[in-house]
């Protein structure tokens, strides 16, 4: 089995009726949620479910068995669903070359340098940060008196 990357910063939303994933940036946080994919074994339990409701009997026995056979596929469906998942999420993060991690290409990749920012930080943001870090500074210092 091939190692399955990118997937150690996760959660899983999936429930009965389908799969769902949202993957996290390592540095900042920020997420990407995967489009909802629908499972097909919860659509016939759900129907079963409902015709055992109205008529017992026979159909409450098929929608036990259908409740047996929606676990294991579902299973399966759901590590298929995953590895989907993991090739939808991976084109909004990049792993640094560098430190290993997983970070989102919207704030935490430094495209110029090819690694994460925290290996290899943006300047032109950096100098912006150090002009308003001074600015700040010089306005909340008191004015100097004067010793005559």
């Amino acid at each position: 089995m091939a190692l399955i990357q990118f997937t150690h910063n996760h959660s899983d939303h999936s429930t009965d009726r389908g799969f769902q994933f949202e993957f996290f940036c390592d540095k900042c946080g920020n997420g990407y949620q995967t489009h909802f994919q629908a499972a097909a074994s919860g659509l016939i339990t759900d129907a079963l479910d409902v015709a055992s409701g109205l008529f017992g009997g026979l159909l409450g026995n098929a929608a036990d068995a259908a409740h047996r056979v929606h676990s294991a596929g579902w299973e399966k469906a759901h590590d298929e669903a995953f590895n989907g998942a993991v090739q939808e999420a991976k084109p909004h993060f990049r792993q640094c070359k560098r430190c290993g991690q997983w970070v989102c290409l919207e704030v935490c990749w430094n495209d110029e340098r090819g690694l994460c920012k925290s290996c290899a930080p943006d300047l032109e943001e950096e100098y912006a940060v150090a002009q308003e870090e001074a600015a700040s500074s010089r306005r909340e210092r008191p004015p100097a008196r004067s010793s005559r």
